[in-house]
């Protein structure tokens, strides 16, 4: 095709047809940046189609993991929530009365208040997002904040977490002045049996050290929660907006 091209441009130099020619080498400058422009399109096309492609499984992926990490927020805060009735039940018990504290379980409240779960969300898809820059594929610009945000928000939560944590470890030798470990954790009773040495759980009652960690750990519970349903407020509304996106495409 470029022979055929070149030969015609010769054969009108060579006859001096100079008007003829600068009209056809202006022809072919048309024609060769029409082609160009072809090639773009078609490459611009392939490219945008890849990154729908792409943004489309990073979506996917994303939406995936926070639905498991609502999953795991639920069981959380569930498990957070007993603790947060147990302890205040102890709280509001009279260790002068024997008889309430034998009937309200004292073992069963001592185990509930004692729960140790924390949230560990999955964030494989949204660091590599990330990382990668393909975030910015994305074309909601606040669902890209949230994610963004969602590391930082969720390292604030666990922080109280981790307070709560310390808070049980620091009442340990509190209780254990008092009640005999293998009396109030239960799991161990089928297969070693219970202690052979007395609990006095009206003793741990009066003892105003175990009021003072029972107090503790209601409140630091208490702002643990709180942190962990912002959480869960903003894993709900990524979700929202994820499936928006996907429906876009």
């Amino acid at each position: 095709m470029i022979k055929f091209f070149r030969k015609i441009r010769y054969d009108l130099m060579e006859k001096n047809k100079t008007g003829k020619y600068l009209k056809y080498a202006v022809g072919e400058i048309v024609l060769v940046v029409i082609g160009i422009l072809i090639a773009l399109s078609i490459n611009n096309w392939n490219e945008n189609r890849k990154n729908i492609a792409k943004k489309e499984m990073q979506l996917n992926a994303l939406e995936i993991e926070f639905i498991s990490n609502l999953t795991q927020l639920n069981i959380v805060l569930s498990y957070d929530d007993i603790v947060l009735k147990s302890t205040k039940r102890l709280l509001q018990l009279n260790p002068e009365n024997i008889i309430e504290m034998e009937s309200d379980s004292m073992r069963h409240r001592l185990q509930n208040s004692s729960y140790r779960w924390t949230f560990d969300p999955i964030n494989g898809a949204l660091r590599s997002a990330i990382s990668s820059g393909d975030i910015h594929l994305l074309q909601n610009d606040s669902l890209i904040d949230l994610l963004f945000g969602w590391q930082d928000l969720v390292a604030d939560a666990k922080e109280n977490e981790q307070r709560c944590i310390a808070a049980v470890k620091a009442s340990r030798f509190i209780v254990e002045k008092h009640i005999r470990s293998l009396n109030y954790r239960s799991v161990y009773l089928a297969e070693i049996g219970e202690s052979k040495f007395p609990s006095d759980y009206q003793s741990l009652m009066r003892d105003p050290l175990f009021e003072d960690y029972l107090g503790e750990r209601y409140l630091s519970m208490d702002d643990a929660v709180g942190e962990l349903n912002q959480v869960k407020k903003q894993n709900s509304l990524i979700l929202e907006l994820i499936k928006i996106e996907l429906n876009k495409d």
